[in-house]
This record gives C-alpha cells, structure tokens and sequence, in this order.
C-alpha cells in the first residue's frame, strides 16, 4: 500500500472526521466514537483522532486492544455488552470492510450500561459502510499512486544500470541497495551472491554499510548449510518472505552479530541466471511489516536487470580478461605486463624484470608434437605462476618466452637466488605421455631502479639482451645486466640500425672463394660469401655482423639476398664461360628453413636466371639437421627434386647422427676447418678428419677439405683419401672480378699450392 499526497490525504482524513463528528451527534449518549485500523500500514487519511471522554479513556485503551485482538484473530464482531473496570459498557463493533472483502478495520461507539437498540446498531452499521468506501477509494488511489511511484524507482534503477561499467559496478551496486531501502522504509538492503563452487552465499553490496564489527564480517561469506535460511537462497526461484517463525537461532545469532539487532522480517528474490540462481536481493525490517505483491513484482523486475548487468559486465571481464591474458596458459599477456610495470615504475618500487626463455625449446616441441610442447609450457607456467611471491607478476610474452616481476628488489644477489631457483622450477621433470621430460631455462635480468629515466621497452630489451648472453655462455644460467653489458648491447642496436641501412642502401656484397681439385688446381666451385661494404670501416667479413642478424631476425632477409644475388652471378658467368661446368654453393641458415615457402624460393630464383638446379650447392649445417630433422629433410629432398646439390657444413662439430645422415639426400660433407688445421700436429684432429672421409666414402658422398694454409695438410689430406679442398693456400674470398683469370683458366696454377705466408695465416676465418 502507497501513501496519498499531502493534499489527499488531507480530504481523506477530513471526510473522514466529518463522518465520526456526524456519528457523534446522531449517538448523542456514546462516550467512544472512534476508528481503528489492523494493518501497520495505516490506511491514508485515517489517522482520525478519536472522540472519547475523560472519563472513557482508560476503558477505550482495553476496548481497543480487544477489538484489534478480533481483528487479528479474524473473530466476529457486532453488539456487546462488556464489563471493563468493573462498569458495564454497550459496545458496538462494525467492520470497515473493502470492496473486494478484506477487512482493514472497525468502528467503536460505546457507553456505560446501555445496550444499544436496533436502530442504534443499524445507524453503527451504515457509518460502518460509509468508512468502507472512503477506505476503498482511499486504498484504491494509494495503491495506483504506490504503482506509480514504483514504476518511477524502477525506471530510476534501470537507467542508472544501464550506464553501470566494470569500473563502476561496486559503487552503482551500493546506490541501488541505498535506493530501494528508502523508498520501502527497509532497515537493511543487500545483495548477495551465491557461489555454488565453493558452497557459499557472498555480500556483494548492502545499506548502510557496516563498519563497527573487528575481525571477518561475520556476514561477508557464510555458508549455505549455516542454516535454513541460508540453504533457502542457494537455489532460490520464487520471492521468499520468511516470518520470525522460519528464523533459527543460528540465523539469528549472525543476524545479532553484523548489526546488532534481534527482531527482524524481511523479504528476498532471487536473481536468476540462465538455470541457476546467481544471488538474492533481499531487505530486512526490524519489526514486523506487510508486503504488497506490486512490490514484490518491482523488486523481480530490479532482480532481473541486477541479472542482466551482471552478464554484461561478465561479458566485459571476459573480453578484458582475453586482451590482457594469454590463451594457453592464461597468464597475463605483454600488453598487461607493460601496463603493470607502469604502475610500478610510477610508485618508484625498485621492480627486477626477469626474461626466462626456454632452451631449446622448438626441438622438443617438433620432437613431441605441439599438444605435448603446450602441456610442458601450461606446466612451467604454473609452477612460476604458484612459487612467486603474492606482489610478485608473472606473465608470458609468447612462444616459450615468460617474464617475472620481482617487487622491492633491492639486492642483486638476492635477484639472482630468486632466478636460480625458478630455473630449478623449470629444469623439474615433467610427465608427458607417460614419459619424464627435463627442460632448461636461460634467464636475463634488469633491475628497474626507481626514478630512472629508462623506457619500460628500454628495460625489456635490457633484459632480453642478458638472456642471450645466458644462453651464449651455455644456458641454464642467469645473468644480471650490468653496465659493461649494457655498452655491448647498445653496440649491437648499432650494429642492427646500421645493418638494417645496409640492406635499404645495396652495401652488401658477395665475394667468392673457390674450391679446387687439390691433385690437380681444376677449379671445382667457387663458395658465395657475404660481405658489407660500411661507410667507415670498410669491407667487413660475416663474423663481425651475422650474429646480430640471426638475433634480429635480419638473416632471413640477408639469406635471401645472398641468394638471388649468388644466382644472378652465376647466370652472368655461364655467358661468359659456357664451356666452365662451375657449380656456386650458397649457405643456408637454420633460420631460413623455417620459411614455409623456401623451396618455392629457390625454384623462382632458379628460373628467373635459367640456370639448371646441377649448378647449384646450397650448403647447411649440422644444427639445422637437428634442429627440425623432418621438416629439413622434406625441404632437402624438395632442393634435390631440382637437381640442387646438398652440402653439410663444418661437418663434425654438430650433432647429426649416422642413421639422420643416412635418410637425408646428402651430396657432400665439408670437413671443419678446426679439425683439418691439426691433421698434420694433432692426432685426434687426423683420426676425426680419417673418420669422416672413410664415412664419405662409405656413403657414397664427397668429401671437402676447409681451411687448407699449407702445403703438408694437403700432402696429409691426400694420403687420407680426400682430393677436394679450399683454403688461403689457394685462394681468399675474393670480389667476383679478381676470379677472371681462374675463371678464364678453369684451373688454378699448380704452383699456388704451395704454403702461404706464415705472417698472414690464421689472421681470419676462410669462412668468414
């Protein structure tokens, strides 16, 4: 039941006087002439005040109790006569009955010692009917004005839900709790939410807000099965509106123990969500109060939209929780990793940034197969994930590659224990597919002073230049960027500006080192080497750059480049020595048979300069065998399809096996020129070198000498079996027009297999 306007009610209640002042005057003997009410909500406008003489007043407090004990008890009333304080009293009772039935009142008129006549009792009657219908229409316009009203809160909810974000959520939770409880007088508003995981029933919002208790909010989660109250909203569908009868001692005990109060009743409906009940909204009266089914209808229609925001706003954590979070191992992504070292950094917290990046990890996924790889990365994710400590940050950037934050680290012995123990987190076995599996971890650490002036970036990158020195010096390591680390890496970004120019301004050049018939000086192929022509320092050789461009991913646009320049040169060379059967070999890196289009690359390059595949050497090494021994050996065999020539590099500083050797089609193994140098001083190096041309022989593969610089290692190279060779005894890499004369000749002169000066031997790599 709603309230009447101000006005309203005046000329309700003025009516309503007029009516008692009349019944007065028509019962000129009563001494008690009043209205009283069973509801506790009063009915508008009848809060009549009423007619009793000084004498009856005592008797009209008993006289009302009774009445109203009849009202409650729903007993019959009419004409009594009754002895109250030892005097007889006429009484006569007439309900003020509604419209539909319900009766919402009674009228009084009483006196001493009479009992009333018919007429008298008839008039009582008719007073009775008229207060019945000044009730009706009273109750009638209250409750369209009440509807009215509570479709305009329900409005004012719905728009302020509306406009409620993630950001927003708590405080529109708390402002909605605060709104309904004051517009329905409710002591206590709340919202809670049902986790049906963990069993528990938990505060999400309330008016007013408790803070007087120490200690947990005895209130803030409690557990369905606490009592039956509790156990009710767990799986709540209709609106519950227990009385004091359903409220148990322990309900009340916590009730008592939040805010302090032992009477209450209250009502709850249930936010539905899909089959489930996500929570309840729910309002507690200390006292006793009646609810209206129109606002029990309101409140579902408030629970309904609480339903609708909390999917929306589901739907935004979700969507937030995808842009910041990585897929598989759902571990904070880079975007939220540099969003958090922000806010770190802005806080001046000295902040350690560890980059622990697997090793070798892409062998072991191609040997396991992906679903195996990712299992082994959800498990290190994991274990970084649960051995941090609670301000500590972890998150991966990609790949293989994770990063922890350390906060407050202000030692740096301290950083590194931190980092050998995760690196012991890592190396732990790991069960995949029944199998025990050991992984290693290279970690490169920065720590992230507070006030310096140095980029987020700048400090990954930092970071990220430590982890490759860990991995240089044999992984499994840490290693804490320091100030001589930081002058090497400022060198290397340089260097990889520098390079990146190199391309886009054509200073890379080829030059050629031949390989020869050591019997006899014929010219047997020439090997394209790459050089850069720098601004200032000259021609520099491959070892002084090639790293760089294999850390930055340049190789594959170097590689690219050495070969279609080594094919155009070799299209110009059979135009002017068509007779020459000259064969270029080109080096491939492991990185450039991770191209999916590699054969395709090649064929092109091919065709374009009509050179027949017989003409061609593309070089590998042994590492790129390992590395992915399939996939290379699809690619080779896509190479050999052509009439491409196979050559492994530096053969036997590698790890490539007799039965991988077997299966692969392989042309021709370079000897290392670490081992062919000792032949003649070394007797391990001359039983390596014996080893791996009786393994030629036996396979039916040719066998190259490197690194050839005098006379006695070929004369060695000849006794062990092996007729072709390279070396600075015969020729340096040289620019393509210092070949002319060999070229023309097809031969080298046998006299430049003699030893060369012993003040230039050793000054650089043959290779380089």
């Amino acid at each position: 039941m709603g309230d009447l306007t101000h006005s309203d009610a005046w000329k309700v209640g003025d009516e309503a006087r007029l009516v008692v002042e009349t019944l007065r005057h028509v019962t000129p003997r009563a001494e008690i002439v009043a209205v009283i009410t069973n509801s506790d909500r009063p009915i508008p406008g009848f809060d009549i005040d009423p007619l009793v003489g000084p004498k009856a007043k005592e008797a009209f407090e008993l006289i009302r109790e009774r009445v109203q004990g009849q009202l409650r008890g729903k007993e019959p009333l009419g004409s009594f006569s009754w002895t109250i304080l030892d005097t007889e009293w006429g009484v006569l009772v007439d309900a003020i009955e509604l419209l539909n039935g319900n009766i919402v009142g009674a009228l009084i008129v009483a006196r001493h010692g009479r009992v009333w006549s018919q007429r008298e009792v008839s008039i009582a009657r008719a007073f009775g009917g008229l207060f019945g219908k000044v009730a009706s229409q009273t109750t009638r316009e209250g409750n369209l004005l009440h509807q009215r009203r509570l479709d305009e809160l329900v409005s004012q909810v719905a728009e302020r839900l509306m406009s409620a974000t993630l950001d927003t959520r708590k405080e529109v939770l708390g402002w909605t709790t605060r709104v309904l409880a004051e517009f329905l007088d409710s002591d206590v508003a709340f919202l809670r939410r049902n986790d049906h995981v963990r069993g528990l029933s938990i505060l999400e919002a309330e008016w007013p807000i408790r803070d007087d208790f120490t200690g947990p909010d005895p209130l803030g989660e409690v557990r369905f099965d606490a009592d039956p109250i509790f156990m009710a909203t767990k799986d709540l569908r209709e609106p519950y509106l227990p009385g004091m009868e359903d409220a148990t001692d322990e309900f009340m005990d916590r009730v008592e123990k939040g805010s302090g109060e032992t009477l209450v009743a209250g009502a709850a409906v249930p936010l539905l969500l899909g089959d489930s009940t996500w929570g309840v909204l729910g309002f507690i009266h200390f006292g006793l109060r009646a609810w209206v089914p129109a606002e029990i209808s309101a409140l579902q229609a408030v629970a309904s939209m609480l339903v609708q925001l909390q999917a929306r706003i589901d739907a935004e954590e979700r969507t937030a929780h995808i842009a910041h979070h990585d897929d598989l191992t759902d571990l904070p992504n880079r975007r939220a990793l540099l969003r958090e070292l922000k806010v770190r950094r802005e806080a001046n917290r000295d902040t350690a940034v560890m980059i622990i990046d697997l090793d070798r990890f892409k062998v072991l996924n191609d040997f396991l197969g992906h679903a195996n790889g990712d299992r082994l990365l959800i498990t290190i994710a994991d274990r970084i994930r649960t051995s941090i400590r609670v301000n500590d940050y972890c998150a991966r950037l990609g790949g293989d590659e994770f990063v922890v934050l350390l906060d407050e680290a202000h030692s740096a012995m301290e950083v590194l224990a931190s980092a050998y123990r995760l690196l012991e987190l890592v190396a732990a076995p790991v069960d995949l597919g029944g199998q025990q599996f050991s992984h290693t971890a290279s970690i490169g650490i920065v720590i992230a002073v507070a006030g310096s002036d140095q980029t987020d970036s700048d400090i990954l990158a930092c970071a990220d230049g430590a982890m490759y020195v860990a991995k240089a010096r044999g992984r499994n390591k840490a290693v804490l960027h320091d100030e001589e680390m930081r002058a090497t890496l400022d060198e290397r970004s340089r260097m990889e500006i520098m390079l990146r120019d190199a391309l886009e301004q054509d200073q890379l050049r080829l030059h050629y080192q031949p390989e020869v018939d050591i019997r006899t000086g014929e010219l047997l192929s020439v090997e394209a080497l790459v050089r850069w022509l720098h601004p200032t320092r000259g021609i520099l050789n491959a070892a002084e750059f090639i790293t760089v461009a294999e850390e930055t991913g340049l190789v594959l646009t170097i590689g690219r480049w050495v070969f279609a320049e080594a094919c155009r040169q070799l299209a110009q060379w059979r135009k002017e020595y068509p007779d020459l059967a000259l064969i270029v070999r080109v080096n491939m890196s492991p990185a450039e048979f991770a191209a999916t289009d590699l054969v395709e690359f090649v064929e092109n390059c091919l065709k374009v300069n009509d050179i027949p595949g017989e003409r061609l050497c593309i070089e590998i090494t042994e590492y790129a065998v390992v590395e992915e021994p399939e996939k290379t050996a699809n690619i080779l065999r896509g190479f050999r399809k052509m009439g491409v020539e196979i050559a492994i590099d530096d053969f036997g500083t590698g790890f490539a096996s007799m039965t991988e050797l077997k299966h692969l089609p392989v042309d021709l193994l370079k000897l290392d020129m670490s081992f062919v140098e000792g032949i003649t001083t070394d007797a391990y190096d001359r039983a390596i070198v014996e080893s791996i041309i009786r393994l030629g022989h036996a396979l039916n593969l040719g066998v190259t000498a490197e690194g050839i610089e005098h006379s006695e290692i070929i004369e060695e190279l000849l006794v062990l079996g092996c007729h072709r060779g390279q070396g600075y005894l015969i020729s340096r890499p040289v620019d393509p027009s210092e070949l002319k004369p060999m070229l023309t000749a097809g031969r080298v002169p046998l006299s430049l297999l003699q030893p060369v000066d012993e003040t230039t031997r050793g000054l650089t790599s043959t290779k380089s």
